[in-house]
C-alpha cells in the first residue's frame, strides 16, 4: 500500500495541489459571503445560487425575491392574475400571453406578464404600465464578475479546450486512491502497534513532517473521501455533457482555443412555453395555491407565477422562508414538480438537471448547512496541508536516496 501511496501522490502531486487549491478558493468565498451574511445583490453568493432552481428558461426566483415581504394575505390571487393578463393583451393585442405572474414592488402589487417576446409589468393598483427597470431581473449567466468565478474557471480547468473537461475527474480519482492507500497504511501500522500494546492512535517516530502528515490524515480521512467521491460524480456528469454537447454542434473556427466551449443546448435557453387562455387562469391560480398551502400549511407567499412548460401546466410560487425557496406545481394534478421531469427538455446530464444541482449540493457540503460548508472547507485545508507535507516528504526521501547513490 506505501509503494501505491507514494507512486500516485510522486505523479500527481502538482494536479492534487492545483484542484485543492483552487477548490478551497472556491469554498472559502462561498463561506465568507454566508458567514456576513452579504446582500442578494452580491456577485459571489449569485453564483452560489446561479443553477439551483434550473435552466434559465425553467427558474422564476431572481435577486430581489430573497429580501421581499410576502404578498398581503387577503390578496385576491385570481383576481389580479386576471388583471395583469388583460393588462397585457390590452398593451399588445394579438400577441400570445406566455406567463403572469404576480410580485410585490416598493410595497405595491405589480403584475408581470411575457407577450410573446415582450415582457411587460404592471402596477396592477392602477394598471400604469412600470419601466421595464422594474423587471425581476434574470440570474447571471455564465462565471464572471466575481472571485468566485476566478477559482471556478481555474478549478474546472476552463482555460483549457472543453475536451479536458475529464481531468478534474483524474483528480478525482487520485485524491480517492490517496485516501485508500493511506487508510490501508494506517491500519496496518495500528493493528501491528495494537499487538505491542501501543493504543495511541497518534504516535509519533520523531520526524516532525511523517508524525504531522499522518495525524492531520486520519481526521481529514473522511472529509476527503467525500470530496473526491462527489466530484469524480460530478466530473462524470460533466464529461457527459461535454462529450454530447460537442457531438451535437458543428465544428467552429475556434474549436481549439483555450476555454472554448459548444453553445449550450436548446434545453438550457429554449421557448418551451406555450399560450395560455384566459378562461383557464382562475383554475390554475385555485389548484397552485390549494397545493401550496396544503403541503406549506401557514407560508406565505412572495410569487406567484402562472406558465406553460414542456406542456406541463404550471403554478410556481416563490415561498417567504429562509430560503426563498421556488416551488412548482403542476396545476391539472396539484403535485409538485422537481427540475427533472418525464418530457421536459434533455439537459446532457446523466443524472439529469435536479440529480446534477445535488451532487453539488454535497460536493460544497451545503446538502448539510453551514456545518457541511465548514467541514468541507476543513478538508479541503487538510488535504491542501497534505500535499505539502507528502510534496515535503518526497523531496527528503529523494535527497536520502541520492546520499545513498539510490
Amino acid at each position: 500500500m506505501l509503494r501505491w501511496h507514494r507512486l500516485i501522490a510522486t505523479i500527481l502531486l502538482p494536479l492534487l495541489i492545483y484542484v485543492i487549491a483552487t477548490g478551497l478558493g472556491i469554498e472559502a468565498w462561498d463561506v465568507q459571503a454566508l458567514v456576513r451574511h452579504a446582500p442578494p445583490s452580491d456577485m459571489n453568493l449569485q453564483l452560489q445560487r446561479q443553477h439551483i432552481n434550473g435552466t434559465p428558461n425553467y427558474v422564476v426566483v431572481s435577486v430581489p425575491d430573497y429580501v421581499a415581504p410576502a404578498l398581503p394575505a387577503d390578496t385576491d390571487y385570481a383576481g389580479q392574475i386576471e388583471r395583469a393578463a388583460a393588462l397585457g393583451r390590452a398593451a399588445l393585442p394579438g400577441e400570445p400571453l406566455k406567463l403572469v405572474e404576480l410580485r410585490g414592488m416598493n410595497g405595491r402589487l405589480a403584475g408581470h406578464v411575457a407577450m410573446g417576446d415582450h415582457q411587460l409589468i404592471f402596477d396592477l393598483a392602477s394598471g400604469a404600465r412600470l419601466p421595464s427597470s422594474a423587471l425581476p431581473p434574470p440570474q447571471p449567466v455564465g462565471e464572471t464578475g466575481a472571485e468566485r468565478a476566478t477559482f471556478k474557471y481555474f478549478h474546472a480547468f476552463r482555460f483549457l479546450p472543453f475536451q479536458f473537461a475529464a481531468i478534474s475527474g483524474l483528480a478525482g480519482m487520485a485524491l480517492a486512491g490517496l485516501v485508500l492507500t493511506g487508510l490501508l497504511q494506517y491500519v496496518r501500522l495500528y493493528a501491528a502497534r495494537r499487538r505491542m500494546k501501543r493504543n495511541q492512535p497518534f504516535w509519533s517516530v520523531g520526524r516532525q513532517w511523517r508524525d504531522l502528515h499522518r495525524w492531520v490524515a486520519i481526521v481529514a480521512a473522511l472529509p476527503l473521501a467525500w470530496l473526491a467521491v462527489t466530484g469524480f460524480a460530478l466530473s462524470v456528469d460533466n464529461v457527459a455533457i461535454a462529450v454530447r454537447m460537442m457531438a451535437s454542434s458543428p465544428p467552429a473556427p475556434a474549436a481549439n482555443a483555450p476555454g472554448h466551449m459548444p453553445p449550450p443546448p436548446p434545453a438550457f435557453f429554449g421557448d418551451f412555453s406555450k399560450p395560455m387562455r384566459d378562461a383557464e387562469l382562475p383554475a390554475m391560480t385555485d389548484a397552485t395555491l390549494a397545493a401550496f398551502h396544503a403541503q406549506y400549511p401557514g407560508m406565505g407567499i412572495r410569487v406567484l407565477r402562472l406558465r406553460y412548460f414542456a406542456g406541463y401546466a404550471q403554478g410556481v410560487i416563490i415561498a417567504a422562508d429562509e430560503a426563498t425557496s421556488q416551488l412548482v406545481f403542476n396545476t391539472r394534478t396539484g403535485a409538485r414538480m422537481s427540475m427533472t421531469e418525464p418530457g421536459y427538455p434533455d439537459v446532457g446530464f446523466p443524472t439529469g438537471w435536479e440529480g446534477h444541482q445535488y451532487l453539488k449540493k454535497l460536493h460544497r457540503g451545503d446538502a448539510f448547512g453551514l456545518t457541511g460548508r465548514w467541514l468541507d472547507l476543513a478538508g479541503g485545508l487538510g488535504g491542501l496541508f497534505l500535499t505539502i507535507s507528502g510534496a515535503v516528504m518526497v523531496i527528503e526521501r529523494s535527497r536520502q536516496r541520492r546520499k545513498t547513490r539510490r
